[in-house]
């Protein structure tokens, strides 16, 4: 088997092949946990300061996938939500991107209170919890927004990125394959599948995924 430092460069090499010239740190980050375990696990890539908003809705990053915009996936229960649903979400979500966290968290509550089925609304809240560092919290509006709907690979993405922070690794593989699987178009997709698949040790998965990247036109 081949040394860890050898698996790490080839990782590095796939990422740059995909954006040339553009740092990891700039393209994938993910908040340290409260624990230290994830910023621990993290330290595995050295050069690579990780910051979640390269992947969740609340991003301004240029490189964030489409996606993970706010009108990137809709679910078809989304469009049965009572008005004033609608409404404490859209609070909710223009205050996620000020990046207001405890007033998003209420207003997105609320939203989900009046209408349990939102699955934007999960989707906002969960990214306001990890963005508080609630990564467990996080997790659950995730894993609510997948079981609502499982059709979405934004919520599939979301989910991954919550395993990440709580270092459940093999969990964070899966999810990030399951978004890949629905929208295998998305090349920043197979990016965090890739990421998962090296962070869960998984060497071979992650050489496939760098091949999958090569056969696309970037």
């Amino acid at each position: 088997m081949f040394r860890r430092p050898f698996h790490r460069s080839l990782f590095l090499a796939a990422v740059c092949a995909v954006w040339p010239g553009v740092v990891l740190a700039q393209i994938l980050s993910f908040p340290t946990s409260p624990t230290g375990v994830a910023s621990s696990a993290l330290n595995q890539l050295q050069t690579a300061q990780m910051d979640m908003n390269f992947l969740l809705i609340n991003s301004q990053n240029d490189n964030t996938t489409p996606l993970q915009s706010r009108m990137g996936a809709i679910s078809k229960l989304d469009l049965k939500a009572p008005a004033k649903a609608q409404r404490e979400y859209d609070k909710g979500y223009q205050l996620l991107m000020k990046k207001d966290l405890p007033a998003a968290v209420d207003y997105l509550t609320n939203a989900i209170s009046i209408y349990s089925s939102y699955v934007a609304a999960h989707n906002a809240l969960g990214t306001a919890y990890l963005n508080l560092g609630q990564n467990d919290r996080a997790r659950d509006e995730f894993a609510q927004a997948v079981a609502l709907d499982d059709h979405l690979p934004n919520s599939f993405l979301n989910l991954g990125c919550a395993q990440l922070a709580l270092a459940d690794y093999s969990a964070a593989e899966e999810s990030f394959r399951k978004a890949s699987s629905i929208a295998p178009l998305d090349l920043q997709l197979l990016l965090a599948l890739a990421y998962g698949e090296f962070m869960n040790h998984d060497y071979p998965a992650v050489l496939a995924t760098r091949d999958l990247v090569h056969q696309r036109k970037h």
